[in-house]
């Protein structure tokens, strides 16, 4: 009694190896993938999974206002980021905050101070020193229709987990957009004051956008920071949000809050300064000083901030370029493999000749 007999067993090998048989009959019959749909369910295209995912339902994003409708004084960055996070908790029941020292301490940077006892331990909780782990428990989350929001204290921390991150991108394309794992990982990186060791200033942004079905927000503001926020948590794909520690708290980056609705699409570059004679695109941190040097030569330099890596505008950066007839490129980041090199092989390939 309930031991499996030979005859059931028997049963089941031949029950298995006839699903396996029609499996492989199947696949041999399927035509050939066609080469231009490689990029299909990279990215939600409005037809809701079968798991995970934020619409269940199949509604369409809610992204809210397009234009800022800014509120009082001028805030920093980091403050921007807690309000945005508080608004969309208030509205969304599903997001979940957490990371070392995200709960009690409000994190090493102050994101979420308050956030936990306005929220509960349930929703905003620390984690062990464990970033892969952090990653994984997201993409678990995610899949189970939940939207993790994790932090990862430093973009150097982020190395260990770099498996769970790629792997974590592409869950909607390896299934056909059948599974979902919406993922907002935020990640202070870069220099900041009397910090420049290998550890807490490294910015890196080409390393994860070489990995498929990620969408990178890297801004340079406040009112920037809080609008791509809001659009990534309220898409439905897998975001890196990039919050560079030297504009944390700068007098510089400080904008009005631009109120609980603004939503800034990605792939949306901002031209901060008019130009005829070279077109200066940057993001970050850089922004500042692309703006200082172009101050030098009224009227000569256009500067782009790019705003996002993935997607970047590459439309805005041909606009100018073909224009200005020059491009440079600045970026934090090592001058191999940059994310500039990027930039400037595609736009040699699109307007070599202007």
């Amino acid at each position: 009694e309930n031991i499996l007999t030979a005859a059931a067993w028997q049963a089941l090998e031949e029950e298995t190896a006839a699903e396996v048989d029609a499996a492989i009959r199947e696949a041999e019959a399927a035509p050939e993938p066609d080469a231009a749909a490689i990029g299909r369910h990279l990215f939600f295209e409005g037809t809701p999974p079968l798991q995970g995912g934020l619409r269940p339902e199949g509604a369409l994003p809610p992204l809210g206002e397009s234009a800022p409708q800014p509120e009082g004084r001028r805030i920093n960055l980091i403050e921007a980021v807690r309000r945005t996070l508080e608004d969309e908790m208030t509205r969304n029941p599903r997001i979940l905050v957490f990371g070392e020292d995200v709960g009690l301490k409000g994190g090493v940077h102050g994101a979420t101070v308050g956030m936990q006892a306005h929220f509960g331990e349930a929703r905003v909780f620390d984690t062990s020193l464990n970033e892969d782990g952090i990653i994984g428990r997201a993409a678990g989350m995610a899949l189970a229709g939940l939207l993790p929001v994790p932090e990862i204290q430093f973009r150097k921390y982020a190395d260990p987990a770099h498996e769970q991150i790629s792997d974590l991108g592409t869950v909607r394309w390896r299934t056909a957009g059948k599974f979902a794992a919406p993922v907002v990982v935020r990640m202070p990186v870069g220099y900041a004051r009397k910090t420049g060791d290998p550890w807490h200033s490294v910015s890196g942004e080409a390393v994860y956008a070489h990995l498929p079905g990620w969408r990178i927000a890297y801004p340079s503001n406040a009112e920037d920071a809080a609008g791509l926020l809001r659009t990534a948590l309220r898409g439905d794909d897998p975001t890196l949000f990039f919050e560079h520690r030297a504009l944390l708290d700068s007098r510089e980056a400080r904008r009005p809050y631009p109120g609980a609705e603004y939503c800034l699409p990605f792939g949306q570059a901002a031209r901060l300064s008019e130009g005829s004679r070279l077109t200066l695109v940057t993001w970050g941190a850089m922004v500042y000083p692309a703006l200082e040097a172009a101050a030098a030569h009224p009227g000569l330099v256009e500067v782009l901030d790019l705003r996002t890596i993935r997607p970047w505008d590459v439309e805005a950066v041909l606009s100018s370029v073909r224009k200005t007839g020059r491009l440079l490129v600045v970026h934090e980041d090592t001058r191999t493999v940059g994310f500039a090199a990027e930039i400037i092989t595609e736009i040699n390939a699109q307007a070599f000749e202007y």
